[in-house]
């Protein structure tokens, strides 16, 4: 950073048991910074099936339709219920 003249490491070490852990900002209150994946899953009788992992912050809006249809593909049918907070 001193040779650099810079005032951030991309891809910095945070934990040296889980080098691969990025911190995440969120801006939620009480926690602007979290740690650890996004991940985005569906639940098919009592099965979780992973449709997105990131250790980078992304809008889990975006996915949204796209996870549906995907789904749709998968099982035959749309989803009973899509289950999202407010950012949706």
């Amino acid at each position: 950073m001193w040779e650099n003249k810079t005032q951030s490491v991309p891809q910095r070490i945070v934990s040296l048991t889980q080098p691969h852990i990025r911190p995440i900002v969120r801006g939620k209150v009480g926690k602007p910074i979290e740690f650890g994946a996004k991940l985005s899953v569906s639940c098919v009788d009592n099965y979780v099936f992973l449709d997105k992992i990131s250790w980078e912050n992304f809008n889990e809006s975006c996915h949204l339709k796209e996870q549906v249809e995907k789904y749709k593909e998968t099982f035959g049918y749309y989803p009973e219920s899509v289950h999202v907070d407010k950012i949706y």
